[in-house]
C-alpha cells in the first residue's frame, strides 16, 4: 500500500471517529516528509467525547508491520467498536489529542 494510501485510510477511521461524536467543521491536514507524514485533524464540539484517553491510548498502540497487509480486511467495515482504533494504533507511530473547548485535535505521525 502506498503512502498516500495509507494516509487516505487513516484520515477515513478518524473522520469515522470525528462524525460518531457530532465533531462539526471538520479541518484536515496532511503532510508528507521524507520521514513520513503527519495528520492534524481539527474539529469542533462542546463536550470532550468520552473515553478520549483511552481512544489516545488506542492509538498509541505500538505499531506492528504484520498486521498491515491484513489493515483492509480488519477495518474495511461500517461499524466501528473501539478495538477498530486499537488496530488502527497498530498502523501509526505517534497520536495526541487535544481538547480546548471547542476545539478538538487528533495529531497522528507514521514513518516510512
Amino acid at each position: 500500500m502506498q503512502e498516500r494510501d495509507k494516509a487516505k485510510r487513516i484520515v477515513d477511521e478518524l473522520l469515522t471517529y470525528f462524525f460518531s461524536n457530532g465533531i462539526e467543521k471538520i479541518r484536515i491536514d496532511v503532510d508528507f516528509t521524507p520521514d513520513g507524514f503527519y495528520i492534524d485533524m481539527q474539529g469542533n464540539t462542546e463536550d470532550e467525547p468520552e473515553n478520549v484517553l483511552h481512544l489516545l491510548e488506542l492509538l498509541n498502540t505500538p505499531r506492528d508491520l504484520s498486521i498491515e497487509g491484513y489493515y483492509d480486511e480488519l477495518l474495511g467495515i461500517t461499524h466501528h467498536e473501539e478495538e477498530d482504533y486499537h488496530l488502527l494504533g497498530l498502523m501509526i507511530d505517534e497520536a495526541e489529542i487535544r481538547f480546548d473547548a471547542p476545539v478538538f485535535e487528533i495529531k497522528v505521525f507514521r514513518k516510512k
